[in-house]
């Protein structure tokens, strides 16, 4: 898995528009029932949704792993982790 971490400061302000919208569509696209549980907090699909749109902690977050297992696919990286 690679271990490179976006600097949500210094992003260009496109870059992070695009991500913003692909992490929002793969949201979008899985079930209504989707929660993840970071410690001992749940969030819903709607909460990811919100936090991804203005960019929180959390969103950053989200992003952050989406990209990462996107680009772990893209690479093979995922698959050789088995």
């Amino acid at each position: 898995m690679s271990n490179d971490n976006i600097d949500f400061n210094n992003i260009d302000r496109e870059t992070l528009k695009e991500m913003q919208k692909l992490v929002l569509a793969r949201l979008r696209a899985s079930s209504d029932n989707l929660t993840i549980s970071i410690g001992s907090t749940e969030y819903t699909k709607q909460e990811m949704l919100e936090s991804v749109e203005k960019v929180t902690d959390l969103g950053k977050e989200i992003i952050e792993a989406q990209i990462e297992y996107l680009r772990d696919m893209a690479t093979g990286a995922i698959y050789k982790e088995a």
